[in-house]
């Protein structure tokens, strides 16, 4: 698909490199995510920004990554990192690859907490349009070849991308989390124009982290028109039961909620 690799990309997912520990997580993960009770798995590790804010769930800012909405969203994440992440390893090195990966997915999330603070998020995308965004900065000329067929620039098929995520975040109601996915990539833009070593990009996220209005009114949210305040407070206390008794003990109702909840507001990054 590319002309760039000067070894086999396979050889890298089955070197133990970090494109490839990262890989076999996010299969053994949605494999976790199959075997065991979806709903409160996913309730307490997918990105509900509104809970990261008010009740401290701050482990989802990285542990949203990591989960999946099914076969074809866990396929097509591992297909562009492992495409493109292996040759951002072989460039910088298996640490700078995962530092950049983590800041990725942590602009994605910052995304979230501002464009859609009540809906839940899951996913490796943000991550991996970061990925990409490398890529085409990295290697603007070198030949993407679209679907097998159709040849187009690393820069283009970025700056195409990029557009056609912001032309989707605005229209919204698909279900998938655009502005995560240019968060992603803006995050990335800061750590490759920054000097990362000082810790400036760092600094550049953190900046924009204590902008973000945290005094969202749920009804204002803009992420999605399914939300409704009181879903939103009955799915708080819910997740609190979870935490203090455990989630057998909710009863029929509030597993239904909490199911309906994630299945219909929630986004797939």
């Amino acid at each position: 698909m590319q002309d760039h690799f000067r070894k086999n990309p396979l050889s890298s997912l089955l070197s133990g490199s970090v494109v490839s520990i990262i890989i076999v997580i996010n299969v053994l993960v949605f494999v976790l995510q199959m075997l065991l009770i979806r709903t409160p798995f996913q309730a307490f590790f997918a990105l509900f920004p509104r809970l990261v804010f008010e009740r401290g769930f701050v482990w989802q800012i990285v542990t949203y990554m990591f989960l999946h909405g099914g076969l074809f969203h866990l396929f097509f994440n591992m297909l562009i990192i492992w495409m493109f992440g292996s040759t951002l390893e072989q460039v910088w090195g298996g640490r700078k690859f995962l530092q950049y990966y983590f800041i990725c997915g942590l602009g994605a999330a910052l995304f979230s907490f501002i464009f859609s603070f009540n809906v839940p998020v899951i996913g490796a995308s943000g991550a991996g349009y970061g990925i990409l965004l490398a890529y085409g900065i990295l290697f603007p000329y070198n030949q993407i070849y679209v679907w097998g067929i159709i040849p187009v620039r690393a820069r283009t098929l970025v700056i195409i991308l990029g557009g056609i995520e912001f032309l989707s975040g605005l229209s919204g109601g698909d279900g998938i989390a655009h502005f995560a996915h240019l968060g992603g990539m803006a995050a990335g833009l800061i750590y490759l124009k920054t000097d990362h070593r000082s810790g400036r990009a760092f600094e550049s996220l953190s900046r924009l982290w204590k902008k973000i209005p945290f005094k969202i009114s749920l009804d204002n949210d803009t992420g999605s028109d399914t939300v409704k305040p009181e879903d939103a407070g009955k799915v708080d206390s819910i997740l609190d039961k979870i935490s203090e008794k455990g989630y057998e003990n909710l009863t029929e109702t509030e597993k239904r909620i909490l199911e309906k909840y994630s299945e219909n507001n929630g986004k797939e990054n």
